[in-house]
């Protein structure tokens, strides 16, 4: 009887331990699924942030591209307005004896390629350019394109070239460019 006793004793304390055993086995792989969980939450949360960002990114550049769609809007030109912007041109340059020579309008489209193809940008922006040649003292020159950005036109000047005037020893020719938006539907 007592052997008997001591196998159940014996065979209880190895069930004990076996359940113990394999416990701690269950609880470390509990443990291992529990830790490759929240490594995968922190990849989603690390994945969602970047995901913000990136929608932030594209809200940013969605605001910046509105943004300067609403300044070629400003810039936006028609015929009659251009003949007037060329009138006040020499309003200023009359003012400051400056002479303005050499004026012509380049209907060629000059905006980007692709652009003007793009189906999904689909602007509907023509960009041209306006180039004249104003004449004189190099201080009057300077006058008047300091007074003429001074008054918030529909031209803006694309490019400047200045050389000295063969004519006058102390003359100058600036070459203007100027760009100008047209067929913008508003």
């Amino acid at each position: 009887m007592i052997e008997n006793q001591k196998t159940k004793y014996y065979i209880f304390w190895v069930i004990t331990i076996l359940f113990v055993l394999l416990y701690l086995l269950d609880r470390s792989h509990v443990k291992k699924r529990i830790n490759d969980y929240e490594l995968d939450i922190a990849r989603i949360e690390k994945k969602l942030i970047s995901n913000k960002v990136l929608v932030e990114n594209i809200n940013d550049s969605q605001n910046y591209f509105e943004s300067i769609m609403d300044t070629i809007k400003s810039y936006n030109i028609t015929g009659a307005q251009l003949m007037s912007e060329i009138s006040r041109m020499r309003l200023i340059a009359n003012e400051l004896n400056v002479s303005i020579s050499q004026i012509e309008v380049d209907p060629q489209n000059s905006f980007p390629e692709k652009f003007r193809i793009n189906q999904q940008i689909n602007t509907g922006l023509e960009r041209q350019t306006l180039s004249l040649n104003l004449s004189g003292r190099f201080l009057d020159v300077g006058k008047f394109l300091e007074n003429y950005e001074n008054t918030n036109a529909p031209l803006k000047i694309q490019s400047c070239t200045i050389s000295l005037d063969s004519l006058d020893p102390k003359g100058i020719i600036a070459q203007l460019h100027f760009i100008m938006y047209t067929g913008i539907k508003s």
